[in-house]
């Protein structure tokens, strides 16, 4: 005992006389004294000699006769931890009591150590647990703060550990209804009674996930984290949409796989993400206007000269031209200033006018087919036009005197109305067209706009094809049902 103890005190019991038959060094510098008469009447006097004043008190009852003696009965230790001034500092003391029998009598022998860097690790290492304690406390309360409502549970026993309803949270208490702890225990029952009495929309989703069985599969999988969306029906409230996060994690302690499911309401979510779709498709639609309005043309002005100069020669060829002319200008101005599909014959009729004005021009270089198979079906206003313009001036124009045919064709292939405009113009390099401008860089009357349009308007898709010195071909395939159209001007 004298290699763990500094002192080692031995008391009757009866009378309270004592002595001190070990004492360390270090003790030994204290200056208490080595017996006495009457440990008991002593103490106050020792204790407030050495030890820390915020601890005199506990020590003198703790030592009292009326504490002491009674607690070291039937073989029982009594222990206790104070505080000495030692060097100007406090150190901490570990004293332990216990009552023996020895030469027919009785002895209470006290043992008195040193357990500072004992206890100082220990205060370290509860620091420690209370600040992590805190840190996890405070992220709690944020993940909290911000929910609708939490639930606690024991996924290994199936028992419901604590479930809360946050009446501040949007859902203004989604789960004020669910009964107290006293009548529901079990993780399932709750939440087959969730299930059953609040849950309103995705039923079935939010049975399968918010399951134990699933839960615990999915820790076995590795996966420490789950998501359903649902709507809760709120008494007397229309009902309201929910999204519940599943954390699920080891306790330590017992091994068991424990849960804390949070409830968010979406009702305020939903609201913003809604005016971001909206303003995402307001945005979408005004590049498209803006793609439209730059698909001015060129011929125009070309156009309105020439017609000028036949008006002189053949006065009914020039009227007639004007009446092209005039279609086409009005399908252009159409387009600038609203993109919704229109009838396949009302393009068609921009088409024949636009190419009765290049025959003007071009003559017998240009031979301009029809083969449509399908006209009642809708497309993007000024989108078949400027391919047939395309096939003109940068396929046939180019062949110089020798000229060539371009060829429109429509027709149903399966779930698609198909429209091709094909040429055997000069034909061009499509790889190349990918770094630059389409036919001609700045030149181009704007394909890529076209398949922008097409793409997000309609959910159609435009191809380009094309062989030098042989020929062009594009093809625009509109879907006939569940076309992007409807997604944006519902």
């Amino acid at each position: 005992m004298a290699e763990v103890y500094e002192a080692i005190y031995d008391i009757d019991p009866e009378t309270g006389a004592y002595d001190m038959y070990y004492m360390s060094d270090s003790y030994r510098s204290l200056n208490l004294a080595k017996s006495g008469p009457d440990f008991f009447k002593a103490l106050p006097e020792g204790v407030k000699k050495v030890v820390a004043p915020d601890d005199f008190s506990y020590v003198v009852y703790m030592l009292s006769r009326d504490m002491l003696l009674p607690s070291v009965a039937d073989g029982k230790k009594h222990t206790l931890v104070y505080r000495i001034r030692k060097n100007d500092r406090l150190v901490y003391h570990q004293l332990r009591a216990v009552l023996v029998e020895t030469d027919g009598r009785q002895h209470l022998l006290m043992g008195v150590r040193d357990i500072d860097d004992v206890m100082r690790q220990m205060l370290r290492r509860d620091e420690e647990l209370y600040s992590e304690r805190q840190r996890s406390e405070n992220y709690l309360g944020a993940i909290l703060g911000t929910a609708a409502a939490y639930i606690d549970a024991n996924l290994t026993k199936d028992l419901l550990a604590a479930h809360s309803s946050n009446k501040d949270a949007y859902g203004k208490g989604v789960l004020e209804q669910v009964p107290d702890m006293e009548k529901i225990t079990c993780y399932t029952k709750f939440q087959d009674w969730v299930s059953e009495h609040l849950v309103c929309g995705n039923v079935d989703a939010y049975k399968r996930i918010s399951s134990r069985e699933y839960l615990l599969d999915c820790y076995d999988r590795g996966c420490r984290r789950a998501a359903v969306s649902f709507s809760i029906a709120a008494e007397g409230k229309n009902p309201v949409p929910c999204r519940a996060l599943y954390y699920l994690y080891r306790e330590k302690a017992t091994d068991d796989i424990r849960l804390l499911c949070v409830m968010y309401d979406r009702t305020e979510q939903q609201r913003t993400e809604k005016k971001m779709d909206e303003m995402r498709t307001a945005l979408r639609m005004s590049r498209i206007r803006n793609s439209a309005s730059q698909m001015k043309p060129h011929f125009l002005y070309n156009a309105l000269g020439s017609i000028q100069e036949v008006m002189v020669e053949d006065p009914s060829r020039a009227a007639s031209l004007l009446d092209d002319f005039t279609v086409h200008l009005r399908s252009c101005i159409r387009a600038m200033d609203n993109d919704e599909p229109i009838p396949f014959e009302t393009e068609l009729e921009n088409v024949r006018a636009y190419t009765h004005i290049e025959a003007m021009r071009l003559g017998d270089r240009l031979k301009m087919n029809y083969e449509l198979e399908e006209t009642a079906f809708s497309i993007l206003p000024l989108s078949v036009q400027p391919l047939v313009e395309n096939a003109i001036r940068h396929g046939v124009y180019r062949r110089g005197k020798q000229g060539g045919t371009v060829t429109l064709r429509t027709r149903s292939e399966g779930g698609f109305w198909v429209v091709e405009v094909e040429d055997d113009g000069i034909g061009f390099d499509v790889d190349g067209y990918e770094r630059a401008v389409m036919y001609g860089g700045s030149d181009s009357t704007g394909i890529k706009n076209i398949r922008f349009r097409l793409e997000k308007i309609m959910g159609a898709q435009l191809e380009v094809a094309s062989v030098p010195d042989k020929g062009t071909l594009a093809t625009v395939r509109i879907p006939k049902e569940g076309a992007g159209f409807e997604s944006y001007f519902g």
